[in-house]
């Protein structure tokens, strides 16, 4: 084992001398360059107390060729076992040099970095080298496909020297990512909702399209398969305005659902139920703190202001439909104070809506 150490020494120490030698500058007479950092010669030290002698005897000989090789004050050596060296022949400074990078690593550092991270190397051939660790297996850190044995060699903060279990390949590529391909999506049959299609298709006759379209999209966010009005007693009144008060208000796509909403109350109150409750009745509808106020003006009925002017556009057992003029407007502060505190209440008739309060988590 001993004549092996001796023979390998002297094979690396002649390997660099004679690459150094074909890269060192012509004599001249300026001073002589400072002597290595400290901290270098003790991880060289180190190297070769942990049995990394070829190593060791690597950075000896590239800290005696300052002219060629400049080391910064922090540095990360990645350094193969001894059989490596004996294995890989005669390794090029190029190659050595890929196991030099200007950065000082922690062990939690190159832990932390992600799959295809690059890691700048001294090499002028090949400028970085890639962490390649599995996601399957982050305890194990690999660069270049190649393992770090686990905590570092050398440590002292500004060079740090990890042992590798084999020379870093230096034409190594990152594989190509692969797209992963569900081969077994489980896809369900859709069945669209439409429980108000015949209602939306005489708005759009009507000339109330665009809130045909509201009707057809957005009730699906409280009103679903479990929640059909024929089903479980839910009934609604919509007020539809017409397409010419909308239309300024369609490119607002976060107003959507609070227009929506805004014009829905949660029970069903045909024409002749409208006539019979009581002039400036409040209800509470869908949208948080707003209320709708029933006024009424001779033949006329209106909704915080606005007339309904299409009584009775459409009815079922579930929902009645008026269209109105314009969008109803917000209470202003003082008939909002004015509204019941009771979720909904008629003073002269009772209405039974028995409405539960919607699933808003589509809005």
């Amino acid at each position: 084992m001993a004549s092996f150490v001796v023979f390998l020494s002297l094979f690396t120490l002649f390997s660099l001398f004679s690459l150094t030698q074909l890269q060192s500058p012509a004599p001249s007479t300026s001073p002589p360059p400072p002597p290595p950092p400290q901290s270098l010669l003790n991880a060289a030290e180190t190297l070769s107390n942990s049995g990394y002698n070829a190593m060791s005897l690597t950075l000896n000989l590239l800290l005696d060729q300052p002219h060629s090789i400049s080391f910064p004050s922090s540095l990360t050596i990645f350094t193969p076992p001894d059989s490596a060296f004996a294995a890989a022949g005669q390794p090029s400074l190029s190659l050595l040099l890929l196991h030099f990078s200007p950065l000082s690593l922690s062990l939690q550092s190159l832990s932390s970095l992600p799959f295809s991270s690059p890691i700048p190397t001294l090499s002028k051939t090949h400028a970085s080298i890639f962490i390649t660790t599995s996601s399957e297996n982050p305890t194990k850190i690999s660069i270049n496909n190649v393992e770090i044995s686990g905590s570092p060699v050398y440590d002292d903060g500004s060079v740090v020297v990890f042992a590798v279990d084999n020379f870093f390949e230096p034409n190594f590529t990152l594989p190509a990512p692969q797209s992963v391909i569900n081969l077994n999506p489980e896809c369900v049959e859709f069945s669209p909702f439409s429980r108000y299609e015949e209602a939306s298709g005489v708005l759009q006759s009507r000339g109330y399209s665009i809130f045909a379209t509201f009707l057809d999209l957005q009730l699906m966010g409280f009103v679903n398969s479990h929640k059909i009005p024929s089903v479980n007693g839910m009934k609604l009144t919509v007020f539809a305005p017409l397409d010419e008060a909308l239309i300024g208000d369609t490119g607002n796509f976060l107003q959507y659902s609070s227009i929506f909403l805004r014009h829905l109350l949660p029970c069903k109150l045909n024409w002749n139920e409208l006539n019979g409750i009581a002039n400036e009745t409040v209800f509470r509808n869908y949208v948080e703190e707003l209320s709708m106020k029933i006024e009424k003006s001779g033949d006329r009925v209106m909704i915080n202001g606005v007339e309904i002017a299409a009584p009775g556009l459409y009815e079922n057992e579930g929902i009645a439909i008026h269209g109105v003029r314009e969008i109803i407007p917000v209470l202003d502060s003082t008939d909002e104070d004015a509204a019941e505190t009771t979720f909904m209440k008629l003073e002269k008739k009772k209405v039974d809506g028995n409405c539960p309060a919607p699933d808003r988590g589509e809005f």
